[in-house]
């Protein structure tokens, strides 16, 4: 099986192969880097080489063993590293980490193309987080991150939706479809706004129901196949 690979970040200029693959989740640097010694992932047309760079629009291909494909969500609980999973004697990884200090949604999988389909925010998949910060507020925060804003380490694009709690001003709802590292995180700290809290409860359709934090399920053939629709990706 020979698996695709496509970075759609402009922000990339530069970066090492085995570190984008690290952080994109699909490998840690040492597996990423014993696979390219053994001449399994190509950059392009070419094979890859230690050491090698890859910047935005580059394709990277990996030559895998064909495997059984299986999706689980997990409830990563507040304080715990997003690391690989053993389910069923099986290892996962996770796809779209969550940072130490946030808790929620988490999906793992065996299946990379998934990981490409959910970088790609033209298959505008929702991804939505309930945020709690120290300070309160203002429908201005609202207007700013649905326009769009820059911080001092990168540019966001829009957010889909921004909701405000009437009761309790510092506690909001935020769904977006381009999930970058930190990016929340970043956006409130630029307006002023201290994170308490951070839950990741649903990607698109996927919710952590009624999951209980350090548990998981694997998901049915239909939530697979409504998954993979949704990714464009044919089973």
């Amino acid at each position: 099986m020979r698996l695709e690979v496509k970075i759609y970040n402009e922000k990339i200029k530069e970066m090492r192969l085995n570190k984008y693959l690290s952080e994109i989740g699909i490998f840690s640097r040492r597996e990423a880097d014993k696979l390219i010694e053994k001449k399994l992932i190509h950059i392009n047309d070419k094979i890859a080489n230690l050491g090698d760079r890859i910047k935005d629009k580059d394709s990277i291909f990996i030559n895998q063993e064909e495997t059984i494909k299986k999706y689980f969500i997990y409830y990563k609980p507040y304080g715990e590293e997003t690391t690989f999973k053993i389910f069923q004697e099986i290892r996962y990884e996770p796809i779209i980490r969550l940072e130490k200090e946030s808790e929620g949604l988490l999906l793992y999988s065996n299946d990379f193309r998934i990981i490409e389909s959910l970088l790609n925010p033209d298959n505008n998949i929702e991804i939505e987080y309930l945020v709690t910060t120290k300070e309160k507020s203002t429908p201005r925060v609202k207007t700013i991150l649905e326009r769009g804003i820059k911080t001092q380490e990168e540019e966001y694009a829009p957010v889909r939706l921004v909701t405000l709690d009437d009761e309790n001003r510092q506690i909001l709802q935020i769904i977006l479809t381009e999930d970058k590292k930190h990016g929340i995180r970043r956006m409130l700290n630029a307006l002023n706004l201290t994170i308490l809290s951070m839950k990741r409860i649903r990607f698109d359709f996927l919710t952590l129901s009624r999951l209980k934090p350090g548990s998981f399920k694997e998901l049915t053939d239909l939530e697979i196949n409504k998954l993979l629709k949704k990714l464009r990706i044919n089973n």
